[in-house]
């Protein structure tokens, strides 16, 4: 038994710390995870309207290879599970919307590869 524990032990501390517990987020979007591979431009979030309507953007670039495409996927799949629908996808523009906002991730350089992700108010 208490080889049983310690082979446990042993295989949790080898494994564990590769696991991540907690996702990151979008500075300046309260649910918008971050998607792994992605990071966000520093000093570079645009902001401005009040609680009834306004507007949010920022920049995301890629730290390891990736396409929009792999980007896109992603938030197609996780964003519903934030309450997002899909509203539009082209090749280089993604939108949802939730409630009275929409939520567009667009494609601003293919190379080097920049994204802007914004949220702006239906009003």
């Amino acid at each position: 038994m208490k080889r049983f524990l310690y082979l446990m032990v042993l295989f949790l501390s080898l494994f564990l710390p590769k696991v991540t517990f907690a996702t990151d987020f979008i500075d300046g979007f309260e649910d918008v995870p971050l998607m792994h591979g992605l990071k966000q431009q520093e000093n570079q979030n645009f902001s401005f309207g009040n609680e009834e309507s306004g507007y949010t953007e920022a920049l995301l670039y890629p730290v390891k290879k990736m396409t929009f495409e792999d980007i896109g996927l992603f938030y197609i799949d996780v964003l519903p599970k934030f309450g997002w629908l899909l509203l539009s996808q082209k090749n280089d523009y993604i939108s949802f919307i939730r409630d009275n906002d929409i939520l567009e991730i667009s494609r601003q350089s293919a190379r080097p590869l920049k994204i802007s992700v914004s949220i702006k108010s239906k009003n």
